[in-house]
């Protein structure tokens, strides 16, 4: 038990230090789209209730981006360190859209971008994403649906 409690410590400890959170290695495998187990369980795989993408940007820039590109979308914006949470003040189809949001980092100047739909309909979050990753195209520097259409043809 010693050990567990270190392990917590440690991590607690990272994220105080002002660092993004780090990927290991079984992580960045379970990015690979063949090798994610929930895709098993998936109805529908068009509609996708989270997405990535890379950044060489600085985390604190990349942040800032999507926080300056979400707030005239109507978004509450509520951030500690790297990690964000996203409110619609407008409801949706399915009440209000939140999404959340985190910064990891994959090398000293790689991060990877993770935003997933924590609440609201699945359709908004994608159109949602869609205008978000065209307003931050500068910070972007590979997003997961290129990476999917590079490995397809």
């Amino acid at each position: 038990m010693d050990g567990y409690c270190d392990c917590q410590e440690k991590q607690v400890k990272e994220e105080i230090e002002g660092q993004p959170a780090s990927m290991n290695a079984f992580e960045l495998i379970s990015l690979n789209k063949g090798l994610k187990l929930d895709n098993f369980f998936e109805a529908d795989k068009k509609y996708r209730r989270e997405t990535r993408f890379t950044s060489q940007c600085p985390p604190e820039e990349i942040i800032s981006r999507i926080e300056e590109a979400a707030k005239p979308l109507g978004f509450d914006i509520q951030k500690k360190n790297y990690k964000m949470q996203m409110k619609n003040l407008e409801a949706g189809r399915k009440g209000n859209l939140n999404v959340a949001t985190e910064v990891f980092q994959v090398a000293p100047s790689l991060f990877v971008v993770e935003l997933k739909k924590a609440k609201g309909d699945t359709l908004e979050f994608q159109k949602f994403y869609k205008t978000l990753s065209a307003q931050i195209k500068d910070v972007v520097w590979v997003c997961e649906s290129e990476v999917e259409e590079r490995g397809s043809t």
